[in-house]
Parts: C-alpha cells; sequence; structure tokens
C-alpha cells in the first residue's frame, strides 16, 4: 500500500511539473549588443627565427586564421638572415613570403637583427618592402614599427662572439644538470646583460625625425603602439634616439612590444605596458627558462584601453581537434573510467 501511494505521489508531482512548464511559453531571450564599430582585435607574434622550430610558425599562421583577427603584427626575425649572397637572402624572403601568403589577414612586418644583418641585406629587404620603419593607423589607433637596428648592426669581431657563445653553453649545460637554480638565474641575467649591450640597437636621426613627424601629427588619437625588436630599454645605455622617443611618448596613452631575447617578460615603465615576447617559431633558450615557450598576444582594442591576452601555441585548437588526457588510448583503464563516471553521476 505505501509502494502505491508513493508511486502516485510521484505521478502526481510530474504531473504538476508537465503542466507547469506546459503553461509557460518560452520567449526569446535579448542579448544586448555590447559591439562597438571602434573595438577590433589584433595579434602579434614573437621571433620566427633564430634557432627555429620548424613547423611552428606554419602552425600559428593556421591557428590565427581559425582566430580571424583584422590583422596581424609581428616583432621582427622574420628570416634566418646572416648570409652574404644576395639570392640566398632572397631566397629566404621568397620561403617566407609564402607562408605569409597563407594567413587570411593583413601582416605587418618589423625588421629584425636577422632581417638585415649587413648592408645587402638591409638592401634586399629596402627593394622588396620598402623603409624598415614606417607607420600605420587603424581606428584612430597609432602604430610604430621602429627599427631597432638602423644602421644594421655589423658582424661582432670574433673574440665576443666567441665569449657570448662559450656563456650560452655553458647556461645550456647548467640547466640541464642543476634545473632552475640560483646560480642558473644568476647566470641567465648575466647572459642576457652582456648579449644586449655587445648587440645594442640603434636609432638614426633620420628615423628619430621621422618619427617626430608622425606623432606631432597624430596627437590625438585614442592609442600608441610601438612594436620594436631589440628591447632597447633594457640596456645599460639605451640609444638616445629612443630615449628622445620615450620622451614623446610620455604624455599620451601607449603600449610597446619587442622581441629578440626569445623570452617573454612584462614590465611597466612610465606607467605603461612593456612586453617582450618569447618565440612564435624561434628557439634556442632552455625551456625550463620561466616565459620560454611558443606563443601570440592576442589585443583587443575597446573604447578604454587594450586588453591583451597571451596565447600558448599549443592550447589554440581546431574545432575538430579533441585532446586527450591518456597518452596512449590502447592503456586506457575502462574499468577505472566507469568507477569515475558513476562516482561524478551520484554527486
Amino acid at each position: 500500500m505505501k509502494v502505491k501511494s508513493a508511486f502516485l505521489l510521484v505521478c502526481v508531482c510530474l504531473s504538476i511539473n508537465i503542466s507547469t512548464f506546459a503553461a509557460e511559453i518560452p520567449n526569446e531571450v535579448k542579448i544586448k549588443a555590447v559591439d562597438n564599430p571602434n573595438d577590433f582585435h589584433f595579434v602579434v607574434m614573437g621571433d620566427r627565427t633564430g634557432k627555429e622550430e620548424k613547423g611552428v610558425f606554419e602552425q600559428i599562421i593556421n591557428k590565427v586564421n581559425i582566430m580571424s583577427p583584422a590583422f596581424v603584427v609581428s616583432v621582427g626575425d622574420n628570416i634566418q638572415g646572416y648570409t652574404l649572397d644576395a639570392n640566398s637572402a632572397n631566397k629566404m624572403w621568397d620561403e617566407y613570403d609564402a607562408l605569409i601568403s597563407k594567413l587570411n589577414v593583413p601582416f605587418l612586418k618589423t625588421a629584425g637583427n636577422h632581417d638585415i644583418s649587413n648592408e645587402m641585406m638591409a638592401d634586399v629587404y629596402q627593394k622588396r618592402f620598402g623603409s624598415p620603419y614606417y607607420f600605420s593607423v587603424y581606428k584612430n589607433v597609432l602604430f610604430l614599427f621602429v627599427t631597432t637596428d638602423d644602421p644594421y648592426l655589423a658582424a661582432l669581431d670574433g673574440k665576443s662572439s666567441k665569449e657570448l657563445d662559450k656563456e650560452k653553453q655553458k647556461l645550456k649545460q647548467m640547466a640541464v644538470t642543476q634545473g632552475i637554480t640560483p646560480q642558473s638565474l644568476m647566470q641567465l641575467k648575466k647572459y642576457e646583460e652582456k648579449h644586449r649591450n655587445v648587440n645594442g640597437g640603434r636609432i638614426s636621426d633620420a628615423q628619430f625625425e621621422y618619427f617626430n613627424q608622425v606623432l606631432a601629427d597624430y596627437n590625438n588619437v585614442r592609442w600608441t603602439f610601438v612594436i620594436m625588436h631589440k628591447p632597447l630599454w633594457k640596456e645599460s645605455a639605451p640609444p638616445e634616439n629612443w630615449v628622445k622617443i620615450e620622451n614623446l611618448l610620455k604624455n599620451r596613452p601607449y603600449t610597446v612590444f619587442a622581441g629578440h631575447e626569445h623570452i617573454n617578460a612584462y614590465s611597466s615603465r612610465n606607467n605603461r605596458d612593456y612586453i617582450i615576447m618569447s618565440g612564435s617559431g624561434a628557439g634556442g633558450v632552455p625551456k625550463i627558462v620561466a616565459g620560454v615557450y611558443q606563443h601570440i598576444l592576442w589585443v583587443t582594442m575597446n573604447d578604454k584601453e587594450p586588453a591583451i591576452a597571451n596565447l600558448m601555441a599549443d592550447g589554440i585548437l581546431e574545432k575538430n581537434y579533441i585532446i586527450s588526457r591518456n597518452p596512449d588510448p590502447n592503456k586506457m583503464d575502462v574499468k577505472k573510467m566507469i568507477q569515475e563516471y558513476e562516482g561524478t553521476a551520484k554527486k
């Protein structure tokens, strides 16, 4: 009798619920539009070359196409460079252009030291692409593409080159044998400082005068982005013309992106964001070091300030790419999976 009563009670409850839902006619749920016609997204890509990890740049291009930004900017080192043969340089650029042609949106490059590593390569660059420094304006946002090897860097003397290489090899060995220790981090810092100062950047007077005029002409833009290769502000004695450009920027909202060091880093300077990219294909730094990975930045420019998201390249997936937490499907513990599922279902 008790079982029958319980059954009737369940039926009554179900009938109440059914009649309640049946009486309510679903309405359209309005979505409040938050889109602003002045908002846009763009991608910042790190170095492609310098101990390039083959295939990474191509994969990132495909993933950026899925994301469909308004455009892409790079912080330089687009080709391997460091050749004295014009045919070889042009072949590198042909290969690069073929890769970029697969991108569905505009691509704005910065010239890195690998791109204009000597007088011949600087000449090839200019014949193919025009001036290595330039500006662009999009939806009243100013982009300055600064060349930090102007004039180009002459080849290092043998002694300096050997010293840097020796220290780099020592750093790699410490990373393998010791991992991250106070000693290895100190060694890395010393190497970075020496490399930065030996390979110091330069900005010509002509380039400074050019950007001086650009900034005067566009003094009422919403925001200014500075895209450069070498992080000149980290040098013990930054180039005078870079210091002058920073002084011109200080009374306006701006953000700086750089590359070259292959280690992602962030600093706040003049109350503004200064970001150094790791690689978008480039390697050469032990992956055990913090900030070493393949990535891009996804920048959303809204009516107030940019919102910047740091995206790992291997975290951007196509719609049909499903991640398995089990590295070997043939070794799956089916019994354990069922137990886990049943345990979850009971909660």
